[in-house]
């Protein structure tokens, strides 16, 4: 039985169409929220980006206070070791750069990088992240992922967030039920 008190989702996407024909992808993260809200309720903001001044600017409106009840900052994007890109920008966007643009937008938020990569390599840069963000967790993938399985696993990992209190609790369970897909999906979190 799910809690009456609703961690609230916010997702911001890549746009995935204007990438390079190779890279080309129908991907929209709505239809999972859309399922997350319908079956369980949990209400969720969904904004697709092509560039950093767009991510800029909802990274901005989403520090306000009125979005507190949206404690899970979802990030769908292609990832590189430590960081995300955007499609509309040439240039990696690393995790300090994240960081620096971010403001107290992950602060007291569970923050999931749904994207290839992006929690690969060094513990350290997660761990300076997820310590000078002041996010309650930091998760994401640390191989290239299957965008079906990471949708798969990004439903279990949302619907732990309503189930429990406890930041450790969702991923002692989550790792529990999912461990398989976990290690397929190179799945890693900081949290503590």
């Amino acid at each position: 039985m799910l809690t009456n008190m609703k961690r609230g989702i916010i997702c911001i996407e890549t746009e995935w169409q204007i990438t390079k024909k190779k890279n080309r992808l129908s991907l929209n993260s709505e239809p999972l929220l859309r399922f997350l809200d319908e079956s369980y309720g949990i209400p969720f903001i969904y904004r697709r980006i092509a560039t950093q001044r767009e991510l800029i600017y909802y990274l901005k409106q989403f520090c306000k206070n009125e979005y507190a009840k949206y404690e899970i900052l979802y990030f769908s994007f292609h990832g590189q070791t430590h960081g995300i890109k955007l499609e509309g920008e040439k240039e990696l966007l690393s995790l300090n750069d994240l960081l620096a643009i971010g403001g107290d937008i992950f602060k007291n938020r569970i923050v999931h990088f749904s994207s290839c990569r992006t929690l690969l390599g060094s513990q350290k840069s997660i761990d300076v992240f997820k310590d000078n963000s002041g996010a309650k967790a930091v998760s994401g993938y640390t191989k290239s992922v299957d965008s079906v399985l990471s949708a798969i696993h990004d439903i279990a990992l949302f619907r732990e967030c309503q189930e429990r209190k406890q930041i450790p609790a969702i991923f002692r369970r989550l790792e529990s039920m999912q461990e398989g897909l976990q290690k397929e999906l190179g799945f890693r979190t900081h949290s503590y």
